[in-house]
């Protein structure tokens, strides 16, 4: 599931990934993405940030992916192992405007929280609170888990962010 920003002070960040480790002697950084590999690559700076310290930003050297959905990160200036060891479990956050673009239909899950849920016909159904990623499709959690429903164009009707509302196919009106 997408992290959730934190405070109304992070509300202009968004977390797109975490340093799970160092990788190799040069300073290389093994990072778990939370944005989908194919979108880092116009990336040239990123934020790190621990629990209650400041946004630090870090421009990229270099960038290759790693294993299914991890990356091994370089930053500019550091090219030890001695310099990086201490990002070790540091959230890895882009300002909001500066995310990738995204093509027509695509959505950036932490903008569907919050959407209000409506059958076709009007009747509400609740919230999205969060989406759960699985194969072979994710799960859009409705008020903190009473409900899930997947996220699929057969259910999933209209999204409207500007709205802020959500439709959903009338099959689903007995939720």
């Amino acid at each position: 599931m997408q992290k959730r920003e934190e405070t109304h002070e992070e509300n202009h960040y968004v977390v797109i990934g975490k340093i799970l480790d160092t990788y190799g002697l040069g300073g290389g950084l093994k990072l778990q993405a939370y944005l989908d590999r194919k979108r880092w690559k116009g990336i040239r700076r990123v934020y790190l940030k621990r629990r209650g310290g400041p946004y630090v930003p870090f421009e990229l050297e270099s960038l290759k992916a790693h294993g299914k959905d991890q990356l091994i990160v370089k930053f500019a200036g550091f090219d030890s192992l001695e310099k990086v060891k201490g990002f070790k479990g540091a959230k890895v956050f882009l300002p909001r405007k500066e995310l990738p673009s995204k093509k027509r239909g695509e959505y950036y899950y932490f903008e569907l929280e919050g959407l209000e849920v409506i059958t076709e016909s009007g009747k509400p159904l609740g919230k999205v609170s969060g989406v759960v990623e699985q194969k072979p499709y994710d799960l859009l959690e409705i008020d903190g888990g009473k409900t899930y429903i997947p996220f699929v164009k057969e259910l999933v009707k209209d999204v409207n962010i500007e709205g802020r509302k959500l439709v959903v196919s009338n099959i689903l009106s007995e939720l």
